[in-house]
């Protein structure tokens, strides 16, 4: 298992493979926003956020477990990135 900052340095690199509207979304998750105040502020609907959440944990392979929680993990990508 990687450790916590092998594993948020590795999403940094590929921080570029998400679009415009999941970087946004990855920095209102950073602020601590919950998927309904996204959907909210972004005027998209919940499914929507939650599709775009599922879809940039995935891009940057955070995966949850019991000791790293991916909000926590992404996070710490946008805090470590460029």
């Amino acid at each position: 298992m990687m450790t916590l900052e092998a594993t948020y340095v590795a999403a940094t690199t590929r921080l570029d493979q998400l679009s415009r509207r999941e970087r946004k979304v990855l920095h209102l998750i950073a602020l601590g926003q919950s998927e309904a105040a996204i959907a909210s502020q972004l005027y998209l609907n919940r499914t929507s956020v939650e599709d775009l959440c599922a879809r940039i944990f995935r891009k940057l392979e955070l995966t949850p477990s019991p000791q790293l929680d991916r909000r926590v993990l992404a996070v710490l990508t946008l805090l470590q990135s460029p």
